[in-house]
């Protein structure tokens, strides 16, 4: 019998210590509910082997160090409860995120995610694609954001982790019901994107972390690391007229300011991303059904330090 593309499942943990070997993510816990899921069993390079022969020919290769890569995609949404972290959360931990949950004022409860230099979380996946078993430990990833108008608000998140033998196993019976439904990106449901002050609609927005992931290739020391990043985005909104905010002027100034999103208007549903100096790119025009707009790509800056990207949920 064919396997089949629609039958995957991904369960996901955060290990005790970086590739501890004993973390194993359970079906009734530890279930993804994801959107997409695009599994690189075998990703790296191999090691090239050129011999001088009297004749034509490829020369063998050796194996090179691997690792398995996963692309997964949820929507973005809270846990429904104030001060209770998203499902989602733990993922975003391993790609140099912190989580500080504060529920110490009632009517108050936020968990808010920032980017940290050091110390990143890492976790452990089970990827199960029909009947392929495919084990990612010591996993460290990139994330990135995609809020547009008349769409489902998206975090993707690129997975990289210490392979383990490929097995076959039955799909797990996995329990989703940790994971609520995200809101549509429209006006009921999202306020204005707030930009330089000014507070703009908009029909596209995102965020690309572009952490530096890597796998070190050091003889002993076989592991996935975070060793930089170059967070970017874009976004196209309603040109506001440069007698409200002259964009053009900014850009060629290199000057920096706010911006903040806020996507949920009732407790518990509420996401707001914030970025609290941020450089912009030469905008440019675009049409957006006769209305003239404005798209720009932006750059976000540390202030006093992993403060230049937060998303809060509260």
């Amino acid at each position: 019998m064919s396997m089949r593309t629609n039958r995957r499942a991904m369960l996901f943990a955060l290990e005790s210590q970086y590739n501890d070997g004993s973390t194993t993510p359970d079906a009734a816990t530890d279930a993804l509910l994801m959107r997409s899921i695009n599994v690189t069993p075998l990703s790296g390079s191999d090691i090239e082997r050129s011999f001088i022969r009297p004749y034509y020919g490829n020369s063998p290769k050796a194996p090179g160090e691997k690792h398995i890569q996963a692309e997964i995609e949820f929507e973005l949404s809270p846990s429904g409860d104030v001060g209770t972290a998203p499902a989602w959360g733990k993922v975003l931990r391993t790609c140099g995120w912190s989580e500080v949950i504060d529920t110490s004022t009632p009517g108050e409860e936020s968990v808010t995610y920032a980017m940290v230099s050091e110390d990143e979380d890492s976790g452990v996946f089970f990827a199960h694609i029909d009947g392929n078993l495919h084990k990612g430990r010591g996993a460290h990833g990139t994330a990135q954001l995609t809020l547009n108008a008349e769409n489902m608000p998206v975090l993707k998140v690129t997975l990289y982790a210490l392979i383990s033998p490929v097995t076959k196993a039955e799909l797990p019976t996995v329990d989703l019901t940790s994971w609520v439904d995200g809101l549509a990106v429209n006006t009921v449901n999202t306020e204005k994107l707030q930009v330089f002050g000014a507070a703009s609609p908009f029909s596209e927005f995102s965020f690309d972390q572009a952490g530096d992931v890597k796998q070190r290739k050091v003889v002993g020391a076989n592991d996935i690391a975070i060793t930089g990043r170059s967070p970017s985005g874009s976004f196209t909104i309603d040109d506001p007229g440069v007698d409200i905010v002259n964009f053009f002027e900014k850009s060629q100034n290199a000057e920096t300011g706010p911006l903040k999103l806020v996507h949920g208007k009732e407790a518990g549903s509420i996401i707001e991303i914030n970025m609290p100096s941020i450089g912009i790119e030469s905008p440019t025009y675009a049409d957006g059904d006769g209305v003239q707009m404005l798209s720009m790509n932006y750059a976000p800056q540390p202030v006093d330090g992993n403060d230049e990207v937060t998303i809060v949920c509260k």
